[in-house]
């Protein structure tokens, strides 16, 4: 099988009625894939009902091999548990006994490449506006993130020929660069009629065409201008949006990420094999890691 289709089984993310990050205190390759049946969890709100199948992503900081970020995911496989209801012979499983435990399983992750950099994940506007700027900072924290999450990794998936191929450092940091500013010119349908409201001319090249109605296809697209989405987050305003035609938004998304058209010694030949593994062996990776 190729590695590229390798990449999109292994990453394959189900929908759930809930996603929840947790952050993890070690790498879980440490112990086979079959030991990591409990994440402890230092505290969650009274009403909180977990249900089997829910996904939890696992953002993981402390790794040699990869920037801090999402390494992986598991399933939910039961309701949280104080550690007097596992058994005596599972409780070695929790990784801290003073605290609640959550069961889970299907553990797939890796160790050199992340389904997304904490840098970005935190530099979006879904994370910044829509959930008052949720945060995991502390081992064992989880918090419910939605599922919309879980659209947001199936677009930046779509990059997965730069994440996954031997791309300069630079090239890599300009594609972020345009996922960030391509989920920040996320408009909604409401927003465009509001936007799109007497709006015949692209700003750049001068082309016309009608005015956009609820019941024919857009045409013109809404470009934010002057703003470097990885960092320290600004807020979107939609108001500072300028109108392009198609080709000039492209042109202008272009600009982002010059390193493709300078440098023409990278491909996708040569393809990083940072794909994610379950079921593994402990020994395997404490061979080839240092975990």
């Amino acid at each position: 099988m190729p590695i590229f289709r390798k990449f999109f089984t292994m990453c394959y993310l189900r929908n759930t009625s809930n996603v929840y990050l947790y952050c993890l205190d070690e790498h879980p390759m440490k112990q086979d894939a079959d030991k990591f049946k409990y994440l402890s969890v230092r505290k969650v709100a009274k009403y909180r009902i977990f249900t089997s199948g829910e996904t939890v992503l696992l953002l993981f900081r402390k790794n040699k091999y990869a920037p801090p970020g999402i390494i992986g995911f598991c399933t939910i496989t039961g309701p949280l548990k104080k550690l007097s209801e596992i058994s005596l012979q599972e409780r070695y499983l929790c990784r801290e006994h003073s605290m609640l435990q959550l069961p889970v399983a299907d553990i797939q992750c890796s160790v050199s490449m992340n389904i997304i950099d904490e840098e970005v994940l935190y530099s979006l506007p879904y994370m910044n506006e829509y959930l008052g700027k949720l945060r995991v900072f502390k081992p064992y924290s989880l918090i419910n993130i939605y599922i919309p999450i879980l659209n947001i990794l199936e677009r930046y998936r779509e990059y997965w020929f730069i994440w996954h191929a031997k791309r300069s450092e630079a090239e890599v940091f300009q594609y972020k660069r345009l996922f960030l500013h391509k989920e920040r010119e996320y408009i909604s349908h409401r927003a465009y009629l509001k936007l799109s409201k007497n709006v015949t001319r692209c700003s750049t090249c001068g082309l016309e065409h009608k005015e956009f109605a609820s019941f024919t296809p857009r045409f013109f697209e809404f470009h934010e201008p002057d703003v470097n989405p990885i960092g320290k987050y600004v807020k979107v305003d939609i108001t500072k949006f300028i109108p392009l035609c198609p080709s000039c938004h492209r042109i202008e998304h272009e600009k982002i990420v010059p390193q493709c058209f300078t440098d023409k010694s990278f491909g996708i030949i040569g393809a990083l094999g940072g794909h994610l593994s379950c079921g593994w062996n402990t020994k395997y990776f404490k061979d080839e890691f240092e975990l």
